[in-house]
Parts: C-alpha cells; structure tokens; sequence
C-alpha cells in the first residue's frame, strides 16, 4: 500500500492539516517520501492513523492517545482510566441535571439556589476528600479506635439522581463536617472514649454497654411519652435500674462516685449534631428512618443529675 496524505484523509476522515501535525509530532509516521519531497503513506500508517483517531473521538487527550499508538501504554489501562474519568462527569452532569430541573419546577429562592449550587459543585471525589479529612481529624492518635472503622463503612453515597431531601442532606452534612467547633467537639469524645478504655479495659461498643443504651432509650423513651417527670419518684425507680445496667456493664458498684462519674460520660457523648450527622448520612443512603435518641438521654440525664444531686 503506498497512499498520497490526500488518500490518506480521504480513507480515514482526517483532515490533511491534521495529519501533517501527526507525522511531524511522530505520532504517525510515513513510510517514505516520494522524489519531489511528498510524504507517503502504507498500511501500517493507516492502521495507527485510525487506532489515533477512534481514540480521540472516545475523548482521550492525544498524548494519552499516542502513547497508546505507539504502545508506550496498554490500551487495556487507559481505556480503563479513561472510562473511569467519564463516569465522573456523567455523574456530575446527571447531578447538575437534577438541580436545573429542581430549580425548573418552580420559584426559587436566593437561598435555594446556592444550596443547590453548591451541590452541584460537590463531586464525588470532592465528597470523598472531604469525609477522609474529617475523620482522618477526628481519630487522629486513635486510629484503633472501634467507631473509626464503622464510620469509614457508613460513609455518604449519593445516588444518581437524588431527591431534594438527599440533596439538602448533602449540603448540610457537607457544612457540619467541615464545622471546625464540630470536629473538635467529636475529637474530643473520640479521646474521651480511648481514655476510659485504656482505664477500664471495657469498650462502649461492648455487648453489655450497647445493651445498657438501648435500655435507655426503651425505659427513657417510656417515661416521656407517659409524662414521668426526671425529679419525681418513678424517675428515681427508673434510674436505678438504668444505672445498675451501666454499672454491670463497666464491672462497677452502683456509688454516688459512680452515678457522677457516668453522668459526666453521658454529658461528654450525648451532643446532638453527632446524632445529626448520623441522620443526614441516613438520609443521603436512603436507609430506614430512625427515631431521634436525644431527647430520651436528655431525660436521663435530667433524672440521673437529680439523683446525684440529692
């Protein structure tokens, strides 16, 4: 096959202009000039002109593009690469897509249209750094901690085309994490919590301590919706039994020392932006809604605080 550069376009689509550069770059090389100084071309050219071109049409950059021709690079590896880089911009675009449809159902407020803005601006690699550094803040010196490894397994995953509800859950999560009072104020109960290990040898992620929370929030919960006030004497039945559970759980004696000391404990771990967070990765993963904790740990504390104080 000898072929003109003229021929050479025609049978491949690529401008004459276009492959000059080729040839001049190196990209794909002529197989022989003719006596007046023409450029030629054979089967080989042919084959690497039109390997350059499908590539380029599928988007790759043309030094990725000619490192493939020239296989200085596995096609197998930036095909992968490539195909990973274009799922990122269709999940942003699909996500932009949202959000002008959002705005496009109706009026909108100023506030409303940063918010989504500002969502549409999140990618997924952003999302992910974002997250990593929050924790990476938060369990620094305590990288065995037992909630480090469940929170980097509940990390946020926003869907594809996500509702409004997801959208405002992103935003706001987005804002609390990056909350500098916020990640000192779990830092902190994240130390709190090595401490009391190290000094107790006994986890709150232990079978008995979960246990002893969860009947908190049964018994507490109770009270509440039957109007048990935290100073009264049923409060006082109820607490004991609370704190039996806790104190069995730490292998201690249930003392006034005691009682003060796990009111201390339920005031350094009881914050509700860390049961906030909880909810608005929830939402943005589309798990089951759960019942907010809070305010039946807000009434044991309230009644253990009367019993300590007595």
């Amino acid at each position: 096959m000898d072929l003109s550069i003229g021929q050479l376009s025609r049978l491949t689509g690529v401008p004459v202009k276009t492959i000059r550069y080729y040839s001049d770059i190196g990209l794909v090389a002529e197989a022989s000039r003719s006596e007046a100084g023409y450029r030629r071309y054979d089967e080989t050219s042919l084959a690497r002109l039109e390997l350059v071109r499908a590539l380029r049409e599928l988007g790759l950059d043309l030094d990725t593009a000619g490192r493939v021709a020239q296989r200085h690079t596995e096609l197998r590896a930036a095909a992968r690469a490539h195909a990973d880089a274009v799922d990122a911009q269709i999940r942003q675009l699909t996500l932009r897509r949202t959000v002008l449809r959002a705005l496009a159902r109706g009026q909108t407020t100023v506030e409303e249209v940063h918010r989504m803005t500002a969502f549409a601006r999140a990618s997924a690699d952003e999302a992910r750094r974002l997250m990593e550094d929050f924790l990476a803040a938060v369990f620094a010196g305590n990288p065995g901690d037992p909630f480090a490894e469940r929170m980097r397994g509940a990390l946020p995953d926003l869907p594809a085309e996500p509702t409004d509800a997801q959208i405002d859950a992103w935003v706001e999560l987005a804002d609390l994490v990056s909350d500098h009072a916020f990640r000192a104020r779990v830092k902190q109960m994240v130390d709190e919590g090595a401490r009391m290990r190290a000094a107790t040898n006994v986890s709150d992620t232990d079978r008995a301590s979960q246990a002893a929370g969860a009947e908190v929030v049964k018994r507490a919960s109770a009270a509440l919706a039957q109007g048990v006030r935290p100073d009264s004497d049923v409060a006082t039945a109820i607490v004991d039994r609370l704190v039996a559970g806790f104190a069995a759980a730490a292998h201690e004696r249930d003392t006034p020392a005691y009682r003060a000391r796990l009111l201390e404990q339920l005031r350094m771990f009881s914050d509700g932006r860390v049961e906030r967070y909880w909810q608005l990765i929830g939402v943005i993963n589309a798990w089951p809604e759960q019942p907010s904790i809070a305010p039946a740990y807000e009434w044991f504390i309230a009644a253990l605080e009367h019993s300590v104080r007595r």
